[in-house]
């Protein structure tokens, strides 16, 4: 079975695609292999994934539960492009939207990785900045619109449409599936 990808009004994917990706029913993917967004060997809850019923309904994201305060690590090289750090406020409640402490880095094929919901102050890098894959960046936290602590982790491509993406893991390279634990294996 190939891939098609039918886009529908959201620039999503349709939910059996994403079960086919997860699933591994596709033909050559080429697509761009990230790390996990935090530290080598360090093993957290994937909660949250793509077009999800909870809160990610036509969003390609993903959310790893995670306690204030735990290193979250640059999925890519790229350039910083856009930080927030000064936030203390989160909730449930519309008024927290444009509240959460975030990081955005440009990859050299034009995506950008987003980094939302860090800690008050947990944002270690400044617009401008090169990082590489790996490098501690900032520090989970639970500012903005979000129910506890967690890590939310978006790629958008050069043409503004989410991607899903694969990552490098125990297991091989793979789609992530909500539900599971993912252990970092960061070279």
């Amino acid at each position: 079975m190939s891939l098609l990808l039918s886009l529908h009004s959201f620039c999503q994917l349709a939910d059996s695609e994403i079960r086919n990706l997860k699933g591994g029913r596709v033909k050559k993917d080429s697509s761009y292999i990230y790390w996990l967004p935090y530290e080598k060997s360090r093993k957290y809850l994937f909660i949250q994934g793509a077009n999800s019923k909870m809160s990610h309904t036509a969003e390609l994201s993903f959310d790893f539960k995670m306690k204030r305060g735990n290193k979250i690590c640059a999925a890519r090289d790229g350039n910083v492009i856009d930080v927030k750090y000064d936030s203390d406020r989160g909730g449930l409640k519309e008024e927290f939207m444009g509240d959460g402490n975030h990081i955005s880095i440009q990859h050299d094929d034009g995506s950008i990785a987003h980094y939302w919901h860090l800690e008050p102050n947990g944002v270690f890098v400044k617009v401008g900045e090169f990082v590489k894959k790996g490098t501690v960046i900032g520090s989970s936290g639970n500012t903005g619109y979000t129910a506890f602590p967690h890590l939310h982790f978006q790629i958008i491509d050069k043409h503004g449409k989410q991607i899903l993406p694969r990552f490098q893991t125990k297991k091989g390279i793979i789609y992530l599936r909500p539900g599971r634990w993912y252990k970092s294996i960061n070279i």
